[in-house]
């Protein structure tokens, strides 16, 4: 059952393809901040993962993030995300991201339960029009 409390936590080790100079979203050798939303999201899925039913998944929907401070390469990053809110098939997680020398970001994400089949119909359909 999925409720409130469940947490999760990742980590990961900044590579120079992880860089803001490599994603394209900046210019510097620094941890790009499309590469720390995928870890908060990454790290989110797979904390819900083991409270799914079979052929259900969740889908990222909303993030409200802060990149507060740099991670240059080689750093560990570590990422804690907790379920505060649930309704129906909303959840809300606050996260956390941090390496060895503080916070990297913070923020909330929030994802919904979906059924897989019916997603990917919706989705052909969207393909279709």
């Amino acid at each position: 059952m999925i409720s409130k409390g469940i947490t999760g936590e990742g980590r990961m080790t900044v590579s120079e393809e992880d860089t803001a100079a490599s994603r394209g979203s900046g210019t510097l050798p620094v941890l790009a901040t499309p590469v720390m939303i995928l870890f908060i999201e990454r790290t989110a899925s797979l904390c819900i993962q083991p409270f799914l039913g079979e052929g259900d998944s969740t889908v990222g929907t909303s993030l409200d993030i802060k990149h507060s401070a740099p991670s240059t390469v080689g750093s560990e990053v570590f990422c804690r995300v907790e379920l505060i809110e649930t309704e129906r098939s909303r959840m809300v997680f606050d996260v956390k991201v941090w390496d060895s020398a503080g916070e990297v970001g913070s923020g909330r994400h929030e994802r919904f339960l979906v059924d897989n089949a019916k997603f990917m119909a919706r989705a052909a359909i969207r393909k279709e029009s």
